[in-house]
């Protein structure tokens, strides 16, 4: 393949790579594509949990496009359908769902429409980046690193000559622009900065394949708000100059010709999903020696819309008659008395799925004496309030702790990414750096056993020399017997020995480098014809 055409090839896949990334880059990143991993049955039966579902943004939404927007009534991403267009707002729905979503984004709001669906592509993601998978990657990819050897150069003799005489030493067999020592520390940042690569692609794979957020359960109270309210009718004059009577006015009993008392009830939460029940009043009165009795109820009143407002009739005639009839019949005086004015609240709803029961909050109490009913000084006690507890599942953004720091997820993206980038980009240069120039296994080698490696001006082997059949069998040579490596650049190679009392174990790379002319052939033989001379007699043999 000509050099045009691989340069050309080089480029497509380039282009490729690069279109890839482009439309794929997730939207942490910088990117334009969301990938949201389902869960839960809103979807269904077109999405699943563990479904994974990419989508990019268009230019223009229409009804029935699935698309994903931030809720900011569940703090979460939602990926549902638009069902409707509400002037510049969508109103979207779960195809599993029988009502609307409460968010109306627009189309700014929106962070794509559905581009591709892959089913139980979240759980394969999962799987991928279990601890045992990126263990496992982690190991074959250490290993290829670790345990990679050169080749040998063909035609290799069992044994090869010793190099005499002295000489400086010299480059393996091409001149490199780094020192040995250096290549030789470059491979092990390359090596270890690979590792962290790995640990960061990973990371970054189990982070990416983890939904944006998760399910709390916690406590949501649903608040519940009263507020009590009077109004009356009087004789006009001094005490009430325009004839009326209303909240937090004396009520005096001479002059009073109608009296009523409402009380106003709603329920109030952060997704409260429905409110339901009625609401009464019943009114009763009392004396400080603990006797009651009952005045009468208001009509009991649906709930609407969460609220409801209940109105009773209050007769301080009555009240004062039955007081009377007490006293007479105890021979004597009960005591202070009061009008209680008790709100019966039968109202149950749902938040977020989990049902709730109100209760009954505080009643109003007028105190009575024989010219007067008196409402409560206090203003709080015309607005009871009171607190109902739910417990919820709650979709919250996903984080992590480290170092006693709250990572959010994204965060933790964004630092995996970078920390890969990062990773990838020194083991780049320094692969580049500890890589041969040549390409000469010999130079392989000696880097990879820089640690051991001596280099010398000649070798004067020992008693005896076994020629080992391999580097690698030299290298755990000088493991067994913890030496150092012995080189010798000579004229037919590259020497590496290992010396072990008196014997000198040997291994030697020939020098490609070198051309050698091979030796003139010999003369061809020549034929010399011995004949006798004819006169001379042939020599008898005994």
């Amino acid at each position: 393949m000509s050099n045009a055409v691989k340069a050309a090839s080089t480029s497509a896949v380039v282009a490729l790579v690069l279109a890839a990334v482009w439309l794929f880059w997730p939207v942490q990143l910088g990117g334009a594509t969301v990938y949201v991993t389902t869960h839960g049955v809103s979807m269904e039966p077109g999405f699943s949990t563990g479904d994974l579902a990419v989508l990019r943004p268009a230019d223009a939404y229409e009804v029935g496009d699935v698309v994903a927007y931030h809720s900011g009534t569940l703090d979460t991403v939602v990926m549902h359908r638009i069902v409707a267009v509400d002037g510049d707002r969508f109103v979207l729905q779960g195809d599993n769902n029988d009502w609307l979503d409460e968010d109306r984004p627009t189309s700014d709001e929106l962070l794509g429409r559905l581009f591709r669906q892959v089913p139980q592509g979240g759980k394969v993601l999962a799987a991928i980046a279990s601890p045992w998978s990126l263990t496992l990657i982690g190991a074959v990819v250490v290993g290829l690193v670790g345990t990679g050897t050169a080749r040998r150069p063909k035609g290799r003799h069992a044994a090869r000559p010793r190099a005499t005489g002295s000489r400086a030493p010299a480059a393996l067999t091409l001149p490199t622009a780094f020192s040995m020592p250096t290549r030789a520390q470059a491979r092990q940042i390359a090596v270890a900065s690979g590792a962290v690569a790995i640990l960061a692609a990973g990371a970054g794979a189990v982070l990416l394949a983890l939904p944006s957020t998760e399910t709390q359960v916690r406590s949501q109270p649903v608040t519940q708000e009263g507020r009590y309210t009077y109004a009356g009718v009087a004789e006009a004059g001094t005490t009430y100059p325009t004839g009326v009577i209303s909240t937090g006015d004396p009520i005096y009993t001479k002059l009073a010709d109608a009296l009523t008392v409402s009380f106003e009830h709603g329920v109030t939460a952060p997704g409260l999903d429905e409110v339901e029940g009625d609401l009464r009043l019943d009114l009763s009165v009392a004396t400080s020696d603990g006797w009651t009795a009952a005045l009468g109820s208001s009509p009991t009143v649906p709930v609407r819309d969460g609220t409801a407002t209940a109105t009773a009739d209050l007769d301080p005639t009555l009240a004062a008659a039955l007081v009377g009839r007490h006293n007479a019949e105890i021979g004597g005086n009960a005591g202070s008395a009061t009008i209680v004015v008790t709100p019966v609240v039968a109202v149950r709803g749902s938040l977020q799925g989990k049902p709730f029961t109100a209760a009954d909050l505080d009643p109003l109490a007028f105190t009575m004496d024989t010219m007067s009913l008196r409402p409560p000084a206090v203003d709080a006690a015309f607005t009871p309030a009171g607190s109902i507890p739910v417990s919820v599942d709650e979709v919250v953004p996903r984080s992590f702790t480290a170092l006693g720091v709250d990572l959010p997820i994204d965060a933790a993206r964004v630092v995996a990414v970078a920390v890969l980038l990062a990773a990838l980009l020194v083991t780049a240069i320094a692969g580049g750096i500890s890589h041969s120039t040549s390409g000469n296994a010999a130079d392989a080698f000696a880097v990879r056993n820089a640690a051991r490696i001596l280099p010398v001006t000649g070798l004067t082997p020992g008693g005896s020399v076994v020629d080992v059949s391999d580097a690698q069998a030299l290298r755990r040579v000088a493991e067994r017997v913890d030496g150092l490596v012995l080189h010798h650049a000579g004229p037919e190679g590259q020497t590496f020995a290992v010396q072990d009392n008196e014997t000198t174990y040997r291994f030697v790379f020939p020098d490609t480098a070198i051309t050698r002319t091979p030796p003139p052939p010999p003369p061809p033989p020549v034929l010399v014809s011995l004949a006798a001379p004819a006169t001379s007699p042939l020599p008898r043999i005994a």
